[in-house]
């Protein structure tokens, strides 16, 4: 009951709104388990995210485990962030920058162009916002209320994934385990104010007669989530390949352990506290995910594809029941990259390879018979150096808007991606070319 209070009161109504700015911070990451990260390195993200049918020796692949045996390098990869995010109402703005570590990863072939596992670290989710809402308290007309509504936490992800080879330059396989694990901690206060008149015509102030109360609730995740993918390539002439992919995020009960408390807000040292739940023990179904590929290369030089995804979060439960009224969602990307000339000895510029990308997600949020879309434009380089490779990103991104009394979050990004290729192991040192 008390996120739906919350998007009920901020959301649908006409009374005042404040929005403070948090790490990453959405007033929408309170749905659900919060905003979903993606798995996309920073190498792809400047291509919008694109990367279930495309891969490269020389970079991992991190969306469809199917695409690692092309990894014929023990690849180390590093992401960083920052971002500007402007929040808009019809008549107020709030901005915020934030950044920080995006992932670490390694991928390391056991049989070259066959076999190949990786390990990393990334989150899987993100809660932040800090809302501010006044209202009349109902059927008391000489009072106020003040709301404030607070999440943090998310859930990160420690991961191990493999990929074979099962019929040579044509068809392949992979596979993802991830321990998730996290707390999600949200927090409502109320804080109620009293006119005082010295009649009733004449206002004399406002008076403070009750003592805040607020709620906390902490949730505590932790689980195994399994990912599976295919990836099929056919090749047309010398150098034309047309590739197709696919991936499956399996349905999952993830383990939830709860506590509750309500708390009166006063100037003692151990304000009076009421625990509601103490580590209760429940479940959060997360829905299945499915995920397709498809994308038109030639070696060493251009590629464009497009990627579809589709999760039914109307599926959704939370552990203590709460009904979210989320929807389907779906998102599609499109993008490509080229490189002039890989293998310019003379012109550097010629052997960086530039990128472009965009992303619509119809995100499982609807709020007054309105869809809360998430739009992305995305492009950025890839600069070789020696074996490694130094990516930079930028995204521009509308998520939401302000029709209908809701938010929308203008948001641009940096991505900073370093790839460190190893070549020292025995088995490369009669290699002759990358794939």
């Amino acid at each position: 009951m008390i996120k739906k209070l919350t998007i009920s009161i901020f959301l649908l109504s006409g009374v005042a709104v404040g929005v403070y700015a948090q790490s990453a911070a959405s007033p929408y990451s309170i749905f659900g388990i919060g905003t979903l990260s993606s798995k996309a390195l920073v190498y792809h993200n400047n291509m919008g995210g694109l990367g279930i049918s495309n891969g490269k020796p020389w970079i991992l692949n991190n969306i469809n485990p199917a695409l690692l045996p092309l990894n014929t390098f023990s690849t180390f990869d590093a992401g960083l962030y920052t971002e500007k995010r402007t929040l808009n109402t019809s008549d107020l703005q709030q901005s915020n920058t934030n950044g920080g570590l995006s992932y670490l990863t390694l991928g390391f072939p056991i049989k070259s162009g066959k076999w190949t596992m990786a390990i990393g670290l990334m989150p899987y989710s993100n809660v932040s916002y800090n809302i501010v809402t006044s209202g009349k308290v109902i059927n008391r007309d000489e009072a106020d209320a003040d709301y404030q509504y607070k999440g943090s936490g998310g859930i990160n992800q420690v991961y191990l994934s493999s990929g074979w080879q099962l019929i040579p330059k044509f068809l392949y396989f992979g596979a993802r385990a991830g321990y998730s694990f996290g707390t999600v901690t949200d927090e409502t206060t109320i804080d109620i104010n009293e006119r005082v008149y010295r009649d009733e015509e004449d206002t004399i102030g406002v008076a403070k007669t009750f003592n805040s109360s607020s709620f906390y609730r902490s949730s505590r995740y932790s689980d195994f989530l399994f990912e599976g993918g295919l990836y099929m390539r056919k090749q047309f002439g010398k150098k034309i390949e047309v590739n197709l992919g696919l991936i499956y995020e399996l349905a999952s009960n993830m383990n939830t352990r709860r506590d509750e408390r309500l708390e009166i807000i006063d100037d003692s040292v151990n304000p009076p506290s009421d625990t509601i739940v103490d580590n209760a023990r429940g479940v959060t179904f997360l829905p299945q995910k499915f995920g397709g590929g498809l994308s038109v290369s030639k070696a060493y030089k251009w590629v464009f594809g497009v990627d579809f995804y589709s999760r039914n979060w109307a599926e959704f439960k939370s552990d203590f029941g709460t009904e979210q009224e989320l929807t389907k969602s779906y998102e599609i990307i499109a993008g490509g990259e080229f490189t002039p000339d890989f293998f310019s000895v003379n012109n550097y510029f010629k052997r960086v390879t530039y990128q472009f990308g965009f992303n619509y997600e119809q995100t499982p949020v609807i709020i007054n018979n309105t869809n809360i879309d998430d739009f992305g434009i995305n492009f950025g380089v890839s600069l070789p150096f020696g074996n490694s490779i130094f990516n930079v990103g930028f995204k521009y991104g509308q998520l939401g808007t302000t029709s209908n009394g809701l938010i929308r979050e203008d948001y641009f990004k940096i991505n900073l991606g370093m790839t460190f290729n190893d070549r020292s192991y025995g088995f490369y040192r009669n290699q002759r070319k990358f794939d």
